[in-house]
Formats: structure tokens, sequence, C-alpha cells
């Protein structure tokens, strides 16, 4: 398993566990001031969604969920999920979809959200932390 330090443009800091039995939703926004990007995370089904939310813009919304080591670390990367905003419709992987996407009952996972570019690569980068309780 790698280590990463999960510091990156915005917020790195870990959200406090949710507590066990409590179904939750979060979500981030990536930090370049448009509507950019937005990856939601619920605790029921794992279901993650990425959005992009300035269609036809030259930019995609690409999110990923990566193994928690701690506040500052991350392991490596379960997945990612990739929306380029053309048809209106976000990208979404489940539980049920099987495979990575069936995330560990309580354990922490580092979710990120970023705009790609063409031409800049990635921008607007922004990391979380949260729990996936059952």
């Amino acid at each position: 398993m790698s280590t990463h330090a999960a510091a990156d443009t915005g917020s790195g800091a870990a959200s406090a566990p949710t507590t066990p039995g409590v179904l939750a939703t979060h979500a981030v926004e990536t930090s370049d001031g448009r509507p950019g990007g937005r990856l939601e995370f619920r605790t029921e089904g794992d279901v993650v969604t990425v959005s992009d939310q300035q269609a036809n813009d030259g930019h995609a919304a690409q999110g990923y969920v990566y193994e928690y080591i701690s506040p500052t670390l991350r392991g490596d990367r379960v997945y990612t999920l990739r929306d380029n905003g053309s048809d209106g419709v976000p990208k979404i992987a489940r539980e049920s979809d099987g495979g990575s996407h069936n995330l560990k009952e309580d354990q922490m996972y580092w979710f990120r959200i970023c705009l790609v570019g063409p031409e800049d690569g990635l921008s607007g980068c922004v990391w979380k932390a949260w729990g996936n309780v059952g």
C-alpha cells in the first residue's frame, strides 16, 4: 500500500466520523469559484455521485475515492468517476455495482473532486475524509 499526503488545493481536513447507525450524505465542490465539479457521498448504499455543474466549458469533473490512512495521509486509490457534463447526467457508483464500489463499512475514506481540462490538467481540487458507517 502506498501512502501519499492528502494535502492539495482546498481543505484537506478530515470530517468527524459519522455516528454509527446514522445514515448521512456528504458533499464537496471544487474550489474554482464557478459551478465547477461536485462530489456527493451517501453512506446508504455507498453511493458516490460526480457531476460537472458547468457543462460544455472544456472541463470535466473527476472524483476519486482513496483508502484512508490518517488525517493527513491517503492510501491507494479505490476508484475514479468522471463526468464531462455534456449529457447533463452525473456519473454514479453504487455498492450494488460490486467490486471496488462496495466500500467497507465503518471505515474512513478520502474523497477528492477536481476539474480536468484538455490543456491545464487538474485544477480546483479539494479533499474531504468521511466515514462509511453502516
